[in-house]
């Protein structure tokens, strides 16, 4: 599928960790897309968790304890958003299987319902820009000239996502020329 002809949207998530048995979702966003990859819509929420923010994580993220007390929503509240905010239309996250995995056991632990048909997007842009040493999400941003590749903010990452999406677009079938 040519992503620029399509309205597609983009999901990420930052965790306290990697287990759906032993972490919790700290932050959820999403952005909804038009063809021309023009964003219609976007959403973020951070969300309350039980636990405590590894200071790993707060390090990597700058997500604390505090701010999720002071911001977060619970997770049923978060969830339910977000499903209504993605319409059931084609949903994509850099590797998806990590927050798909997330998502639906939120989903599932909240009596939502549904799950999050999120498909990856590494495929596309194997497809698009073959024979790539690396298709992480910093190394795409970097190699496009996308700005805020190492962000590990919901919402930046999924913007970082859809700019590195429409460049390699661009660039698809070319070398990409360094910091294109």
């Amino acid at each position: 599928m040519n992503l620029h002809d399509h309205s597609f949207c983009l999901l990420d998530i930052e965790t306290t960790g990697l287990s759906t048995d032993y972490h919790e979702i700290t932050e959820i966003a999403a952005i909804r897309v038009e063809p021309g990859f023009r964003i219609a819509g976007e959403l973020s929420c951070l969300v309350r968790i039980e636990g405590r923010v590894p200071w790993h994580i707060t390090d990597l993220t700058g997500i604390t304890d505090r701010m999720l007390a002071a911001e977060g929503k619970p997770l049923a509240q978060v969830v339910r958003e977000i499903h209504a905010f993605l319409c059931g239309g084609a949903m994509f996250a850099h590797n998806a299987s990590f927050d798909r995995r997330f998502m639906n056991e939120a989903a599932r632990r909240t009596g939502l319902g549904a799950e999050f048909p999120l498909a990856c997007s590494i495929p596309v842009f194997k497809r698009l820009l073959p024979g790539r040493k690396g298709y992480g999400l910093p190394v795409l941003a970097e190699a496009l000239g996308v700005d805020g590749g190492g962000a590990h903010r919901a919402l930046a990452d999924c913007r970082v996502l859809l700019g590195c999406l429409e460049k390699a677009h661009r660039f698809a079938g070319r070398v990409i020329p360094r910091g294109s």
